[in-house]
């Protein structure tokens, strides 16, 4: 059985998914990572912003993931550029080769429909693996047996544990994001507190995951839930504005091809 965690950016699974991660390692499971971008403007200083912290990101993901006993070989990036990961022919296409090249039975993906963190990139890879899983099998070497969401409100399946301890260990590999990922301890308790302990037992914590139908109508979030999420997505708060992706020298190789992503998904000057 080979499990496929695919994320937007490189610090996402360890805060989402780190235990379970770890426990699949540890019972011999094959494990893959598949990053879609490389988090090239994961940072507000100018200067970092690009192949300089792509290459800082890419080695802290491949760090943390020893940690959770996968080995860097297994470690994979998608090649879509921070912030302009959508729902495109494109990228669609894209992540088929990936999953042919991998071939994984099960695959795990930020939440695009019922999810608690509203980012483009997280919504448009979530979007991506549901639209693959059930229409596009047909162009699958090995049928995906099934698609399972994290930083979803509305799980159906639980991953309990006692000690955040691990967690920690491999998410603080991710020093870059220090800048974000210090208040991780504040809110991870909470975020990841067992709430449901009559039924699942008396553990400290847990994962909480959807396992995705692949038949019948996908349910969609009431107005009321879509409309508060869609206002958060324009505030900035979760998603930077698009003045966030520009860099201080755009006549580089890197920076044209931001200028033509920008152009493309029509972002503001």
């Amino acid at each position: 059985m080979k499990y496929l965690f695919v994320c937007a950016h490189p610090d996402d699974l360890e805060f989402s998914c780190g235990n379970l991660l770890y426990y699949l390692t540890q019972h011999g499971k094959e494990v893959a990572i598949l990053s879609l971008s490389r988090g090239e403007f994961g940072i507000f200083e100018p200067i970092w912003k690009g192949p300089r912290l792509a290459k800082i990101r890419s080695q802290e993901l491949k760090r943390a993931s020893k940690i959770n006993g996968i080995e860097k070989k297994h470690v994979h990036f998608g090649g879509i550029i921070d912030g302009f990961i959508r729902f495109t022919k494109e990228n669609v296409n894209l992540v088929i080769t990936w999953i042919n090249k991998l071939n994984p039975d099960i695959i795990f993906a930020p939440e695009p429909y019922f999810t608690y963190y509203w980012h483009e990139d997280h919504i448009s890879t979530g979007k991506i693996l549901y639209y693959i899983s059930t229409k596009l099998q047909n162009r699958l070497n090995n049928k995906i047996r099934s698609l399972y969401y994290y930083t979803t409100a509305k799980g159906n399946f639980s991953w309990p544990f006692n000690s955040a301890e691990h967690s920690f260990k491999a998410l603080y590999e991710h020093k870059s994001q220090m800048w974000l990922l210090k208040w991780a301890k504040l809110f991870y308790p909470l975020e990841k507190h067992n709430f449901k302990k009559q039924k699942l037992g008396n553990w400290k914590m847990v994962e909480i995951y959807r396992r995705v139908s692949f038949y019948g109508k996908q349910p969609k979030a009431n107005t009321i839930v879509r409309g508060i999420l869609g206002l958060i997505s324009q505030l900035n708060i979760i998603n930077p504005p698009d003045s966030h992706f520009i860099l201080p020298d755009m006549k580089t190789e890197f920076g044209q091809k931001v200028k033509k992503l920008r152009a493309r998904y029509k972002f503001k000057d």
